[in-house]
């Protein structure tokens, strides 16, 4: 199990040397912490929670192999397990388990998640702006996969925008893989949005002390606003991606209905020209003609005469636009 300690004080985030083994009384001595935890096994996991003496369900929640996003508050701790994967090719989110019990941050990775190793150097570095309680790192983390998520939307819109001037310019060009994997990725990052709202809105419920400090409240009424708003993008996206699907559809059944006209004319024109042909191929007496060296020739013109009238016909009255 890796872990990495981080001390807050003075408005400042340091890296600390991880510790081997500790214990709560003692964080609270060096102040407020956040231990950031990575590759995990649940006994490893389980021996390095204990000093924290959590509620056993959140024990639970922590240990258990299936993740759900979700919020647990008993007295005055949090947990929170917040879908962060911005993978929109895969099913599989990326989960971040947070635990808040004061004056202890413990954030558990469940997956790969190189955005928060972003934000970690972004809030270490020397011109990092002042942090001042650890409920504003929660905010800063949430708020940080929030831009991702828009991020994701203006990228998923922009390619849509640009199948569909393709598909006005040559419809022959987009094909239905590349529609369905766009909807794909519109409908797993609907996904992700929605249980990050679920998420930010349970942890806006949570009746903790450490939240319901009036500027800290209004950090996660901010997270919540947030959600929403992506959550609304996201079901513009879907719209938009439908639409694009239905025009393609139209733009497919247009083009055999093209088709199938096409066969029509071919067929109504070859029809005549099969009647002259089987009536004067019959091996009967009496047929007109087959004594005349030129019979042949003015059959000929006959049908093909027959052939041009029929496909005047068909181009005045339309069949070829």
């Amino acid at each position: 199990m890796k872990v990495n300690w981080y001390s807050l004080a003075s408005g400042k985030l340091q890296k600390k040397q991880a510790p081997s083994s500790w214990l709560a009384g003692e964080m609270k001595q060096t102040g407020e912490s956040w231990l950031e935890v990575d590759e995990t096994e649940p006994q490893a996991l389980r021996q390095f929670l204990a000093p924290l003496d959590i509620h056993p369900l959140q024990l639970a929640r922590c240990l258990d192999s299936v993740i759900d996003p979700g919020v647990l508050s008993f007295a005055d701790s949090v947990l929170m397990e917040y879908p962060a994967s911005l993978d929109r090719e895969s099913a599989e989110h990326a989960y971040l388990t947070i635990l808040l019990q004061s004056p202890v941050l413990v954030t558990i990775r469940h997956g790969p998640m190189p955005a928060l190793d972003d934000l970690l150097r972004s809030l270490t570095a020397e011109d990092a702006p002042p942090l001042n309680h650890l409920p504003q790192i929660i905010y800063l983390i949430l708020d940080h996969f929030a831009d991702l998520n828009v991020d994701a939307q203006i990228e998923i819109r922009d390619q849509s925008l640009h199948l569909a001037k393709i598909m006005e310019e040559n419809p022959r060009a987009i094909g239905a893989t590349d529609l369905a994997r766009l909807r794909w990725q519109v409908e797993n990052i609907i996904s992700l949005i929605e249980n990050q709202l679920y998420c930010v809105s349970r942890l806006a419920a949570s009746d903790i002390r450490a939240l319901q400090i009036p500027d800290r409240k209004a950090y996660i009424q901010d997270l919540v606003s947030e959600a929403e708003i992506a959550q609304r993008g996201a079901y513009r996206l879907e719209t938009r991606v439908n639409d694009l699907y239905r025009d393609y559809q139209m733009a497919g059944a247009d083009r055999l209905e093209k088709r199938l006209r096409l066969l029509t004319i071919v067929s109504a024109i070859s029809l005549p020209l099969g009647l002259v042909a089987g009536l004067l191929g019959m091996n009967v007496g009496g047929m007109p003609g087959t004594n005349e060296q030129s019979a042949f020739l003015a059959v000929i013109a006959l049908m093909t005469v027959i052939a041009l009238a029929l496909y005047w016909y068909f181009r005045r009255n339309g069949w070829f636009d």
